[in-house]
């Protein structure tokens, strides 16, 4: 009997290729959602961007409110779920229009910078310490100087203990090898705030505290790269030391004054840098003027009087009444001394 060969099975041989079609399609339908949620992410970052973008320009020509609209549309393209970092950052840069806003509005200036503390405090609800440590701790750079201008505006001298505190938490982050330039920055404003508090107190220690953080700012802000930052590290150093100069080594502390105060017009000049060239000429007369109280009265009294002549050229009595005044006080005093 002759055996017929069985007839080959078909179907087996079909399934590999119909669970490989499937496979093949399950890829491609997850690869096409997966890179349609990646360009539609990608579209949403790019608007908020020009929305930024375009919020920064507003603050840069005092339109505010209107910045601030911009920066509120953007809470309508996002949520925090999908994009905590950028919906923290949205409040951060809310909390910095508010910061701009109580320069520029003085008298409101107390109400602007708790609505600036608000909306810093608020960013970091989205903004934490393990996920976004750089953004983080810039946060907590900008609560520092909101505190500090918070305590100009009211004097009340815990916002000033809170300016430190938040400003020593940004320098456990922000070392010279990780980022010179907000080291640099932090250390200037720190110098600041405890230059405040030693005064307030009347606290040689805290003074020193404040010339350690200008000089750690030196490290970075040198002449040859950072001229117009070492300038203003230079007119707070001369300032420390003329408030130095009331606690001990008189005579040095007023020469380092002096030192500091040329340091700073070796950048500011007239031409340049107006305001600044004038209110450090100013300070160099009050010094020269304090030295005149230790030796060589009428020369270095004629010293003063003519640092007090070259701020009295840009502070004039039709543009600058104020600063005009004071200065010419500065000069009477000095004349009366003689």
């Amino acid at each position: 009997m002759n055996c017929e060969a069985p007839e080959p099975e078909s179907s087996p041989k079909k399934k590999p290729l119909v669970y490989a079609g499937v496979g093949i399609l399950i890829v491609l339908i997850a690869g096409y959602i997966f890179f349609g949620d990646y360009i539609q992410e990608q579209r949403t970052l790019n608007a908020i961007d020009s929305l930024w973008e375009q919020a920064s320009q507003l603050r840069d020509e005092g339109d505010y409110d209107s910045a601030l609209e911009v920066y509120n549309s953007v809470f309508n393209l996002i949520s925090s779920r999908d994009f905590p970092l950028e919906y923290g950052m949205n409040h951060y840069y809310r909390g910095g229009t508010y910061e701009d806003m109580a320069s520029y509005d003085p008298e409101n200036a107390s109400s602007h910078l708790q609505n600036s503390i608000y909306a810093y405090d608020y960013s970091l609800k989205f903004i934490t310490e393990e996920e976004y440590p750089a953004e983080y701790f810039r946060v907590q750079y900008s609560l520092g100087d909101a505190y500090l201008k918070l305590y100009a505006s009211r004097k009340d001298v815990n916002d000033l203990n809170t300016a430190i505190n938040y400003y020593n938490n940004a320098l456990s982050y922000y070392s010279i090898a990780l980022d010179p330039i907000y080291f640099a920055s932090i250390n200037n404003k720190l110098g600041n705030a405890w230059r405040k508090k030693g005064n307030i107190e009347n606290n040689s220690d805290y003074l020193q505290k404040s010339l350690s953080s200008y000089e750690e700012s030196l490290r970075v802000f040198r002449e040859e790269v950072y001229s117009l930052e070492y300038a203003g590290v230079q007119n707070n150093l001369g300032n420390l030391y003329l408030e130095l100069s009331s606690y001990g080594n008189e005579k040095t502390n007023i020469e380092n004054a002096i030192t500091s105060f040329n340091n700073a017009l070796k950048v500011y000049t007239i031409e340049t840098r107006p305001i600044e060239y004038a209110t450090v000429q100013n300070n160099l007369g009050n010094a020269w003027f304090e030295l005149s109280e230790l030796e060589n009265k009428e020369n270095n009294v004629e010293k003063a009087v003519k640092a007090y002549n070259e701020a009295l050229k840009v502070f004039t009595i039709s543009l600058f009444p104020v600063e005009h005044d004071g200065v010419i006080h500065n000069i009477a005093r000095a004349y009366k001394s003689l």
